[in-house]
């Protein structure tokens, strides 16, 4: 146990590296852009990136490639909401009520009831897992 705890705090020490941080942002930016768009999603995204972490060292192209995978499945509420098009399957739900809560102007309460569920649905999820 002492081993993987020691091995964690080391891959969270190359991570919170400034120049691996920033990456790890642009990441989420670009994971951003990319999951607004309907039909684009985190397999798209992942697979139009990884041609250019080739050249990367591995520790930084992991905190670009974490950075997009981490969005994109959320990112994909947006347009749920705000235009009725689903991103991804995912968000087809989302319309229904989303969508609904937009036309009446209530789009930042559909918002936030959309990203505090998908957070404690990856929180619940994580810590099930055996």
């Amino acid at each position: 146990m002492e081993g993987q705890l020691d091995m964690a705090l080391q891959a969270l020490q190359t991570l919170m590296e400034p120049h691996r941080l920033m990456i790890l942002v642009f990441g989420v930016f670009l994971g951003l852009a990319i999951g607004v768009m309907p039909g684009l999603g985190g397999v798209v995204a992942l697979a139009v990136l990884i041609p250019f972490t080739y050249n990367m060292e591995p520790q930084s192209a992991f905190a670009l490639l974490l950075g997009v995978a981490a969005v994109t499945t959320i990112s994909d509420l947006i347009p749920a909401v705000l235009f009725g098009v689903p991103g991804t399957v995912g968000a087809a739900a989302t319309i229904m009520d989303g969508h609904a809560m937009a036309e009446r102007g209530e789009a930042g309460r559909a918002f936030g009831a959309g990203f505090v569920a998908a957070a404690l649905g990856g929180v619940l999820a994580e810590a099930r897992r055996p």
